[in-house]
């Protein structure tokens, strides 16, 4: 493939014109860009994640941070079967075709093109250029070859090593085999990227939407701490808070003001908005993430459970991202329950921040026994999280099982629906912290989800299969 549809052009031939002169001259523009330079193909990679928002109903509800309560199911339709669906981990999801794997997907896929492209021979007149080229491709690839996994895998212990995983997709070819990798294929697939990745040249980064050297770390230390691999979580944390440290103070960014939205004001704890509704766009605040991605749920209800609100002191500004009455607009008056909201109604940040870069840390340092260390990192958190006259820090746990479930709650509160679901996969896999067992109804329907339920892999979705001709097979359950 040397060409892509870039453009869509029309011409409009006016069949009174008496001037024809235009029959004479070459087209300005083309319908079908050829790629021979690497500054061309880098522009690829400038749209890629312009709008990046992956749908993604697992990440929301298919951990104990999401609530359902019954009394918004019986008085309104508020929220679809497929939420409902993975809210009770069905293995059968009610849906039209799978967004959540198609969407991953893609930036893969383009992510492949480039490669190909360099492989084949470009004109270079930027070697740099052609480094980052390559270098954030094997990032894209990595990165959602992990967010797959997490979502379609069992967790990758030992015992589940033969286990299915993804689909390996490593070329741009439409040839390329759909049979899906083992897990423990699919993880050495994507660590060997990272490596790749790591080689990203530069700490400049050129837009919100594109990687530099400390995002690479940042994304390392998340997949490391999912495998449970702490040294390696922890170095690539140090490295990527080494590169970009700074967060968002809650206390001067955040504010409370007189607001009103289309629907209506808010009304928790007052008329309480944050800064980003008042003219400030997303990306442009949210200056802690080292790569902005954004998840949707595919409607605007990500509700949090009571265990969640409960977990909350009430300075913390954080509680301003939940706000009362959301669903009196869908005609629930007995309940009206609360919306989270730290982005826009429904969508939550995915990719690596400092935050989570500095809780990732303290879970390492008090693994390590290093509990006043970690707490020191908590601490950096928290203290970005209330006015200074609210403030009372954290008692010293009094062991390293104990510390770990104090950071545990800290990265609940932080980001409630962006890596709940992944730490529940790999909590359930260590030795140090308690089971996590689920139990929730909805519609007259209960289920306990078990720490070794096979329905911690997610299924796909059955277009998926069927466009393979089956070569990409279902989860067992």
């Amino acid at each position: 493939m040397k060409k892509i549809v870039s453009i869509a052009c029309a011409v409009l031939i006016l069949a009174c014109s008496k001037n024809d002169d235009f029959l004479d001259k070459e087209p300005e523009v083309s319908s079908a860009i050829e790629i021979t330079k690497v500054e061309e193909l880098d522009k690829l990679f400038n749209g890629l994640l312009g709008a990046p928002t992956v749908q993604n109903q697992v990440a929301v509800w298919c951990n104990d941070n999401a609530s359902m309560p019954e009394e918004i199911l019986s008085a309104s339709s508020t929220f679809g079967q497929r939420q409902i669906d993975q809210y009770l981990f069905n293995t059968v999801i009610n849906e039209d075709s799978d967004a959540t794997w198609s969407n991953l997907y893609r930036p893969i896929l383009t992510a492949n093109l480039a490669l190909d492209y360099l492989e084949r021979g470009l004109i270079e007149d930027d070697p740099t250029l052609t480094q980052e080229i390559t270098a954030e491709a094997h990032f894209l690839r990595a990165y959602f070859h992990f967010e797959l996994a997490v979502i379609y895998g069992l967790y990758p212990s030992s015992a589940n090593a033969e286990e299915p995983g993804v689909v390996l997709r490593k070329t741009s070819s439409l040839e390329e085999s759909l049979e899906r990798a083992t897990l423990q294929e699919t993880f050495d697939f994507i660590v060997s990227e990272l490596e790749l990745a790591l080689k990203y040249p530069s700490t400049t980064k050129k837009s919100v939407y594109r990687i530099n050297k400390a995002t690479v770390h940042a994304l390392a230390a998340r997949v490391y701490l999912y495998l449970g691999d702490y040294a390696n979580a922890m170095t690539h944390a140090d490295a990527a808070l080494a590169g970009h440290s700074d967060m968002i103070d809650y206390a001067t960014e955040v504010y409370e003001l007189d607001y009103t939205f289309w629907y209506g004001d808010f009304v928790y704890p007052n008329v309480a908005a944050q800064l980003p509704f008042n003219g400030t766009s997303m990306p442009d605040f949210y200056t802690d993430q080292y790569l902005y991605v954004y998840y949707s749920n595919g409607f605007w209800n990500s509700s949090p459970s009571q265990e969640l609100l409960d977990l909350y002191e009430p300075e913390d500004i954080r509680n301003l991202f939940f706000i009362e009455g959301w669903f009196e607009r869908y005609g629930v008056n007995d309940n009206p329950w609360y919306i989270y909201m730290n982005t826009y109604v429904g969508y939550t940040l995915a990719g690596p921040g400092v935050p989570e870069m500095y809780l990732t840390r303290a879970e390492c340092k008090a693994r390590n026994n290093d509990i006043a260390g970690a707490m020191a990192d908590v601490e950096m958190v928290r203290q970005h999280r209330f006015h200074p006259d609210d403030y009372t820090p954290l008692a010293i746990p009094a062991s390293s099982k104990a510390a770990v479930e104090e950071i545990i709650d800290e990265r609940r509160r932080e980001d409630p629906f962006e890596y709940r679901f992944m730490d529940i996969k790999r909590l359930n896999a260590d030795p140090l912290t308690d089971p996590i067992i689920l139990t929730r109804s909805a519609n007259g329907e209960s289920v306990t989800i078990q720490p070794d339920d096979r329905k911690y892999a997610r299924p796909i979705g059955a277009d998926v299969i069927l466009l393979s001709d089956d070569q990409t097979v279902q989860n067992e359950y």
